[in-house]
């Protein structure tokens, strides 16, 4: 339960919640952890858990149980994402282990990165590991890169004069006291802050690009995208998206999901025009060579799983 809890989630903000029964777990969206400036419609949010149901899957094949996994069952509970029940699997995959050690091993790295090695290999492995949550991953090439230098730069002149988003961005990030949000170690620092011209703009950290790395930031940009907009949808993409990174990690790439661009209307018809599909964004990663961010840290799990479901608030 520990390694599903470290999946990525917007802000770090860890929106799941684990009931434990006699049968096996139900996975639930953690409506106190909604971000409303920034995600109104909890999109993000059953991403971020999507993520977490993936990492769960790793995490349980590695030792020998089977996740049977039903998403978004039959019940009057919105929050209610999964329930998953295990059977014992006849041999370990090798493949889980890996996925499992990628997931101690992951880090976001915000700063600049190297160009991927042997990127075209790679990214059709990613292709076929996204599609297996019915999600579309597409390379968008250096071809995209000044329009979504463009749409950043028109995202975040929307959110500087967002009062209610700026105030939910510095909750969020440099705190360092609490074990969830951005720790300040995992920021870029004030002069690092636009060399990665597609990132979200924190406030200032002090993450530095160490010695001899790269000035410009050389990142292949991915593109997951699904046919419509619906929470499975959203789930799904959080377990593509999860699955994703943990094998860029495998292969010893450095990895950041990027989510800005999707959160208004007007940036995210950007991405879709830039997509050769039919299908609507809903998450970039930037993979490239680096070492890798700082560790951030993790709600304990007194916190997130529980025997019976917790009251509201």
């Amino acid at each position: 339960m520990a390694l599903a809890c470290r999946a990525p989630s917007l802000h770090n903000s860890q929106p799941w919640r684990w009931l434990m029964g006699e049968s096996g777990l139900q996975l639930f969206s953690d409506p106190d952890r909604l971000l409303p400036a920034t995600d109104a419609f909890g999109r993000q949010m059953v991403i971020s858990c999507g993520a977490a149901l993936n990492h769960l899957e790793y995490a349980f094949e590695s030792k020998l149980w089977c996740p049977v996994i039903d998403r978004l069952p039959r019940s009057s509970d919105r929050e209610l994402l999964a329930t998953i029940g295990f059977s014992q699997a006849p041999t370990r995959s090798d493949f889980a282990v890996r996925m499992a050690r990628a997931i101690e091993q992951r880090r976001t790295e915000r700063l600049p990165l190297k160009a991927p090695p042997g990127w075209e290999e790679t990214v059709e492995l990613l292709a076929r590991i996204a599609a297996e949550s019915a999600v579309e991953l597409e390379d968008l090439g250096e071809r995209s890169g000044h329009t979504l230098e463009e749409a950043s730069r028109r995202m975040t002149g929307l959110r500087h004069t967002d009062v209610a988003y700026q105030a939910e961005l510095r909750w969020w990030s440099g705190q360092g006291l609490f074990p969830d949000g951005v720790p300040e170690e995992a920021l870029p620092s004030d002069r690092e802050q636009h060399s990665v011209g597609v990132a979200r703009e924190f406030p200032a950290g002090n993450a530095s690009v160490p010695v001899g790395g790269p000035s410009e930031d050389r990142s292949a940009i991915l593109l997951l995208s699904t046919p419509a907009d619906s929470r499975l949808d959203w789930l799904r993409s959080g377990e593509a998206l999860s699955a994703v990174l943990l094998a860029c990690t495998d292969r010893g790439l450095a990895t950041c999901p990027v989510t800005h661009l999707t959160e208004r209307s007007a940036t995210r018809t950007m991405l879709r025009e830039l997509s050769a599909g039919e299908c609507l964004p809903q998450v970039l990663i930037r993979v490239g060579a680096g070492t890798g961010g700082p560790t951030t840290p993790r709600r304990p799990l007194s916190e997130v799983l529980f025997r019976e479901r917790p009251a509201p608030g």
